[in-house]
């Protein structure tokens, strides 16, 4: 970071966020270069001026830390944060609520707190109090809205316990690594206790359950026909949307609460679900935790137990990591910055190395060493810089700086190094763990950190098209690209751990939105194809004005064999995302922008009208792809998420959605790329 603030105080390019059109001056007299010389330097007086302005924003807090010569006796330390916890809810009391205040009526509490230590009957202040609080609950529940709820006798929807065992356990050995949600003995526990009383368990765990199920269904995988699960997944999580914000939503006011509320993004991006929708349900997620506290380190809150703080950490550091995901996805600004919390990282333990009765936690393994936060540990190393990164390319009306731009960007790159070479050790470390890293686990990562740099160079990339001082970006743009397609790629290995990693990986991009959509996203395909065209066009312009027609072939011919793997890659995402429309997962104007883009590539050297009809062709042959869904899909969309077994990679899939084959204009189908 510090690297990327230093350019910003250096006479360096600049991207003008209220104008697209910027092209560098060239003067051919003095009076043009004064001109120029003075835009630049105004540019970077307003850079200057930005940076003193977040300079002062955080100059509160750090005139705490580094103290005053000229006033230190002004200076008080912040109020303590207060947790008010219970079973029923948690909350956090800040520096602006009144019981800070009442800390100081000294008597008040002190009979106050007799009164509710001693209890007797012959204590009338213990009765009073007692009855009050009765009647106040009394009060409170007559108040509620009694409403039918709209997803009853959820326990009637599971499969059988080897099912569930399974669906589960395909949870674990995937998502769980990632996104610490769980503790998971102490979940398996409960798991336990569950199936010995279904009727007896809370809505809270239930609903904990059923998102788990949930997610792991995507990776589930038994040969023959899948849809014979026949799993409601949509009403699980209406169910699950419905416990967090209707009658009973002071219910979810806990842990949790939380871990539901995670599960329930996970989940829903994993199925492509309101995708558009889960910015804003990350928004309600980070203000949730902040009102428990989730934003201060534990270590503020002495009553906390070693299990409980280590938990907050985990939610908390998976609760960030969605937020700033989901802020790429919906191209927002994700409304949270380093000086927002203090909540330090996850501990590098095992889940078996602490529990409830823990008194202390045990001192954090080597970062070298394997354990089940060591996926999360890693991927907090880079937090802060993809924070930055969002903050930036989705923030109001700021220049961008190139030189901040690919320090950013080297600092994200050799953070991502790191990660690979901790990953090798981890990956020979995952003998003899049930729940061990695998490849799927290294691809998920290296797809997040891609998807940052891609996002973090777009608005160079396009403009290098025209400036040629930008043509780093460009090709560093190209190479996060690849390298995402590159893992949509089967693995060359043999062995069923990695034929499963590949099968996990395609079947979470195949069925998934946003970051999850991987080497299938639109990031992806628009990237590569432009930089296709802008090759083809770059070629043409080079061409002579009257070449040799033996010459003019062989260039050709070269240049098609240098833009082969492009294309190819291309050509894969193609195949895949047939596959997906042909098992009822919608990636229709996806592939019709790439089948735009492979045609417009493939008739590159013929004339203008013979690139636009092909161009036109592809599109109807596209939308026709489209209107046909698989013979064998017909018969199963009646279930809900249900997938037949289409035969391609083993795959099946559980999220149905009807084909709409009416009203189909190719001229509206791209409406979302103009």
């Amino acid at each position: 970071m510090s690297s990327a603030k230093a350019a910003l105080e250096q006479h360096e390019p600049v991207i003008r966020a209220s104008s697209s059109h910027d092209a560098p001056a060239h003067a051919d007299n003095s009076t043009a270069n004064a001109a120029r010389l003075a835009e630049l330097e105004r540019s970077v007086s307003m850079l200057q001026n930005r940076v003193k302005e977040l300079e002062k924003d955080r100059s509160v807090g750090s005139e705490l830390t580094q103290g005053s010569t000229d006033r230190p006796e002004t200076l008080i330390p912040p109020l303590a944060p207060h947790l008010n916890s219970s079973k029923q809810e948690t909350k956090l009391f800040g520096s602006t609520h009144w019981a800070h205040v009442f800390q100081e009526f000294h008597h008040l509490r002190g009979i106050r707190g007799m009164a509710i230590h001693e209890g007797g009957p012959r204590n009338e202040i213990s009765k009073s109090l007692k009855e009050a609080r009765t009647l106040r609950w009394k009060i409170k529940i007559w108040q509620k809205p009694h409403v039918l709820d709209p997803t009853p006798d959820l326990l009637g929807d599971l499969p059988p316990r080897e099912v569930c065992d399974k669906l589960v356990q395909s949870y674990l050995r995937t998502m769980e690594l990632i996104y610490n949600v769980l503790h998971v003995p102490s979940f398996k526990q409960e798991y336990e206790a569950f199936w010995l009383d279904p009727q007896s368990t809370s809505m809270g765990f239930l609903i904990k359950l059923l998102l788990i199920m949930s997610i792991g269904a995507i990776f589930y995988f038994k040969p023959g026909p899948a849809n014979e699960l026949h799993l409601p997944i949509r009403r699980w999580l209406h169910a699950a949307q419905w416990w967090l914000t209707g009658p009973t939503s002071r219910e979810s006011a806990t842990i949790r609460g939380l871990q539901v509320h995670c599960l329930l993004l996970l989940c829903r991006q994993a199925y492509a679900i309101d995708k558009w929708g889960n910015w804003n349900s990350a928004g309600s997620l980070l203000r949730l935790a902040i009102s428990q506290g989730f934003h201060r380190d534990p270590k503020s809150f002495t009553r906390l137990s070693a299990f409980d703080a280590e938990m907050r950490r985990r939610i908390w550091a998976t609760i960030l990591e969605l937020n700033v995901q989901l802020s790429i996805d919906a191209a927002m600004p994700p409304l949270i910055s380093v000086d927002d919390y203090d909540t330090k990282p996850p501990s590098n333990l095992d889940d078996e190395d602490f529990d409830a009765t823990s008194e202390t936690l045990r001192s954090p393994k080597p970062k070298s060493q394997y354990t089940d936060s060591s996926i999360q540990v890693a991927l907090m190393q880079s937090f802060s810089t993809r924070l930055c990164i969002a903050r930036i390319i989705n923030g109001c009306n700021r220049e961008q700086s190139y030189e901040a731009t690919l320090a950013l960007g080297a600092e994200l790159t050799e953070t991502s190094k790191e990660t690979v070479i901790l990953f090798r050790g981890y990956l020979a470390q995952a003998a003899g763990r049930d729940n061990g890293p695998t490849l799927f686990h290294h691809r998920l990562l290296d797809t997040i950190i891609h998807r940052f740099l891609l996002n973090l160079y777009r608005p160079f990339t396009i403009k290098a098209l025209h400036d040629p001082r930008f043509y780093l970006s460009r090709k560093l743009s190209i190479n996060s690209a690849l390298v995402m397609t590159s893992h949509g790629e089967s693995s060359t290995n043999s062995d069923s751990k990695s034929q499963q990693s590949n099968q996990d990986f395609f079947r979470l991009c195949l069925s998934g939105a946003g970051l999850f959509k991987g080497y299938l996203s639109a990031d992806v395909i628009v990237v590569i194809g432009l930089e296709l065209i802008t090759q083809i066009e770059e070629e043409t312009s080079r061409q002579p004005t009257v070449p040799s027609a033996v010459t003019l072939d062989a260039v050709n011919k070269m240049a098609q064999a240098a833009r082969a793997p492009l294309l190819q890659a291309l050509e894969r995402i193609s195949d895949h995302l047939y596959q997906s429309m042909a098992a009822g997962i919608p990636s229709m104007k996806r592939y019709c922008l790439l089948r735009g883009i492979i045609a417009q590539v493939k008739a590159a050297h013929r004339d203008e009208q013979s690139i636009q009809a092909a161009i036109r062709q592809a599109f109807i042959d596209s939308g026709m792809d489209g209107w046909t869904p698989d013979s064998a899909l017909a018969s199963s969309l009646s279930s809900d998420f249900m997938m037949p077994d289409l035969g391609f990679d083993t795959l099946s899939f559980w999220d149905i959605t009807p084909i709409d084959t009416t009203g189909f204009d190719a001229s509206t189908l791209l409406k979302d790329y103009a």
